[in-house]
């Protein structure tokens, strides 16, 4: 295991979008990929802002990956989630992207899988699995108690829908999936007033 640790980055708002920010803590760029629920909570660009972080290392290739959260709480359930044989950080933030970690504790604390089926790259036995494995770890954690560097233009329907599949394509669905379930989203006469992580959600959600 890597032995660095970081809690948080603090520092200023230099871009963000649903699924990634960049920002710039003492002269240096660092690019976070962050939950809906983070993205909800962020100020407006060039504001200082701290997020809660996960520092991951993927073995093969090397790389260093930073994934943020809204709060300890969220980023608890996310390690709980990764701790799983076979479930890697794209999914369970897929997962706690989808489900409020408060909402998916209670899930899984209760042995409810199915509504996780749903969520992009969570099958049956996937699910299952995260069911049995979790369901006393989360029912006792203090949780269960309570990409691109460029902003998204969503002046028009076509920027929208352009910024909407690139989140999508980051959350691990393929192009020709993201463009059909925008496409099919699209097609709801409320659209345009929906903020962009309000349609990411009801994606994931399999709505």
């Amino acid at each position: 295991k890597f032995p660095l640790m970081i809690e948080y980055i603090q520092g200023r708002l230099v871009n963000k979008k649903p699924t990634g920010v960049i920002v710039d803590a003492n002269g240096i760029g660092y690019n976070i990929n962050i939950t809906l629920t983070a993205y909800e909570k962020l100020p407006s660009v060039n504001e200082d802002v701290k997020i809660t972080v996960h520092f991951y290392v993927k073995e093969s290739p090397m790389s260093l990956i930073l994934y943020g959260f809204a709060d300890e709480g969220e980023r608890e359930v996310f390690r709980q989630i990764i701790s799983v044989s076979g479930i890697g950080p794209k999914t369970a933030m897929s997962m706690v992207s989808a489900i409020n970690y408060r909402e998916l504790t209670e899930l899984i604390s209760k042995g409810n899988y199915m509504p996780l089926t749903k969520i992009s790259g969570v099958g049956k036995k996937t699910a299952e699995r995260l069911a049995v494995e979790l369901k006393d770890k989360l029912s006792k954690s203090e949780a269960g108690f309570d990409v691109s560097r460029f902003s998204i233009d969503t002046s028009t329907d076509i920027g929208k829908m352009s910024g909407i599949i690139s989140a999508l394509i980051n959350l691990g669905y393929n192009r020709v999936e993201a463009d059909r379930m925008v496409k099919k989203m699209a097609s709801n006469s409320n659209f345009m007033e929906m903020p962009v992580e309000e349609i990411i959600k009801e994606i994931l959600r399999g709505e």
